[in-house]
């Protein structure tokens, strides 16, 4: 059985586990650098692909998950599925159709002057939050109009896509993340970030602690992977007195922070779902072939 793994980044933390995990079961796998095609041989076969480029690699990584997916092989999370992940507009307009719980949002690029501003649902401070955004990395705490606009000015002349996003104060520098593989949620933390920082990203220098999500945050986890078809995903909420709300669902997560907080194989399950899938396409099409 062979598995690729769509990273730019070979020595991850993520893509290390991932190998091991492989490993383990007997699988051979491979990791592609969506931007160096040649590599891919074009017409080399795999039957299983884990998508685990960024979003800023979304076009270029897209394609080939997509090649990969037309040419037969399994993929953790479809093309289609991550795609709409990344389209953070839609992947809103969804969340709404469904009524999600999420911060108040606007499309950045009906945001562009003061009165613009002025007219928001919500009032400063409030996030900026760049659409290829990832790690805490492209996210932005405004205070005020003139900080709004000298932020959103070069965003707006170089073309990059972002979301004005109600800054939630009740949840004092802490969110959680959430891991659902299949439609459970196998692992969970609470990130707290450190002083003078409002983001909680563990890479930016937040603290990582066990969570177990109640059923409300784990049915809102469920809803909101599953409502971008994905199988599986990191899942970012904020908890608040009315309940909690969504961040923000990865296509692609990391999970260093979790496996380490946790102690769950992460890396193990994920592999053992796609090579589930996998099995059960074969065991299909060699029905199919005797019949």
């Amino acid at each position: 059985m062979k598995i690729a793994v769509l990273s730019r980044i070979p020595d991850l933390y993520t893509n290390h586990r991932l190998q091991v995990a492989a490993r383990e079961r007997g699988a051979e796998m491979c990791i592609l650098d969506p931007l160096v095609p040649v590599e891919h041989g074009g017409t080399e076969f795999f039957d299983g692909v884990i998508p685990r480029f960024g979003p800023i690699w979304q076009n270029q990584g897209g394609f080939w998950l997509a090649h990969l997916q037309s040419a037969g092989a399994v993929c953790l999370n479809t093309a289609e599925a991550v795609a709409l992940a990344r389209d953070k507009p839609a992947a809103m307009r969804v969340f709404a159709d469904g009524r999600l719980p999420m911060p108040p949002s606007v499309a950045g690029t009906a945001v562009r002057s003061a009165t613009d501003l002025a007219k928001l649902p919500f009032v400063f401070p409030m996030l900026i939050k760049e659409d290829a955004s990832s790690g805490g990395w492209g996210i932005h705490r405004v205070a005020d109009t003139a900080s709004a606009l000298a932020v959103m000015g070069p965003l707006h002349a170089g073309g990059v896509p972002f979301t004005v996003q109600a800054f939630i104060a009740e949840a004092a520098g802490r969110d959680l993340r959430l891991f659902v593989c299949d439609g459970r949620v196998i692992a969970a933390i609470t990130r707290t970030a450190p002083p003078g920082e409002f983001r909680a990203n563990v890479r930016l220098g937040g603290r990582a602690e066990v969570h177990i999500p109640d059923p409300a945050e784990t049915a809102l986890a469920l809803a909101a992977t599953a409502a971008l078809g994905l199988s599986v995903a990191g899942v970012d909420l904020l908890r608040t007195p009315a309940g909690p709300m969504l961040l923000e669902v990865n296509a692609a997560p990391g999970f260093e922070a979790l496996e380490t907080a946790t102690g769950a194989d992460i890396a193990g399950s994920m592999l053992d779902l796609l090579i589930s899938r996998i099995n059960g396409q074969n065991s299909v099409v060699n029905n199919q072939i005797i019949r």
